[in-house]
């Protein structure tokens, strides 16, 4: 079993590297002038129809950015890898016969100057702007490291990490693949589709597969379904799960809302709940599903929000 899925991460993997050198040979193509004795073909004009996909798509694409951009979703981020940011989020929650959790987290992302801009030093890149306890992996990891941008283009993402991440006070360095691509569908829909491969020095592999879909439901709603898969080397139950359907609606210009539903599928040791708390037969796997609110509201200035769920 291991070895079947240690293929299909290197497939998955392999197919992303060549998707993004296509990507990025078109383009080079299309930009290119012509050389002594060569010969190009010129494109054929656009037309209406093209032109009017062109602009929507754009249109689409400019919408869901704004919509990450104020959730902080990292769905997106790594479209985002020109501008430097630091981001600090406070979390409490409570649970019953858990009482109250506060969870600090720092997430950082630094631009060097110099070398053509190709080299990061991010800080739990890793970590889901929408997580919450009971999700895959434990919360309270850390991680840091540098990253090389092998390409960064419009709509084309694919970089590299070389970093150390801290696990119940053990240390783990790791390697990371990043990868990404998104894309117009139709006139009204928008996908992206991701990759993330890690391989850790204690752990091994680890892959997070992420499809998205959007489409703008008016100037006000965009509506998103995302599916994932996760697959854990270091787990004997395989693969995490998880299908989510979000409708964005933007209030005005400080607040928005999230209506979410979400069903996942996950082992027994990344449960919300204790052993001794779950009624009826222990099994190794468990179905979470729920119905979520985010109110998200920017309370001062640019950089200050509060969010509730």
């Amino acid at each position: 079993m291991k070895t079947t899925m240690h293929t299909l991460i290197q497939v998955i993997a392999l197919f992303f590297i060549l998707l993004m050198g296509t990507a990025n040979a078109q383009q080079t193509s299309s930009e290119s002038k012509a050389g002594a004795g060569a010969t190009v073909l010129e494109p054929a004009q656009d037309s209406s129809a093209d032109k009017l996909y062109g602009s929507t798509t754009k249109l689409l694409r400019d919408t869901v950015g704004k919509v990450d951009s104020f959730f902080a979703d990292n769905d997106y981020s790594t479209f985002q890898e020109n501008t430097s940011r630091l981001r600090l989020r406070l979390d409490t929650s409570w649970v019953q016969d858990h009482g109250w959790d506060i969870k600090p987290k720092v997430k950082f992302h630094l631009v060097f100057p110099g070398l053509d801009g190709r080299i990061r030093f991010v800080m739990n890149e890793d970590d889901d702007s929408d997580s919450e306890a009971g999700a895959a992996g434990d919360e309270k990891d850390n991680d840091a490291a540098l990253r090389w941008v092998g390409h960064q283009g419009k709509n084309t993402s694919l970089s590299f990490d070389l970093g150390l991440r801290v696990k119940s006070s053990n240390l783990d360095p790791f390697l990371r693949m990043n990868s990404a691509i998104r894309y117009g569908i139709s006139k009204n829909w928008y996908g992206q589709t991701s990759n993330r491969l890690f391989y850790y020095s204690k752990t091994s592999w680890r892959d997070d597969f992420r499809q998205s879909f959007n489409r703008k439901v008016s100037d006000d709603m965009l509506f998103r379904s995302r599916s994932r898969i996760q697959y854990f080397d270091e787990n004997d139950f395989n693969p995490y799960l998880e299908q989510k359907f979000t409708l964005f609606q933007t209030l005005n210009k400080k607040s928005a809302i999230a209506y979410e539903a979400l069903w996942r599928l996950q082992d027994m040791e990344d449960s919300l709940f204790d052993e001794d708390e779950i009624k009826g037969e222990l099994q190794d796997n468990y179905q979470s599903v729920q119905l979520r609110l985010r109110y998200r509201r920017n309370v001062w200035r640019d950089w200050l929000y509060i969010e509730l769920w």
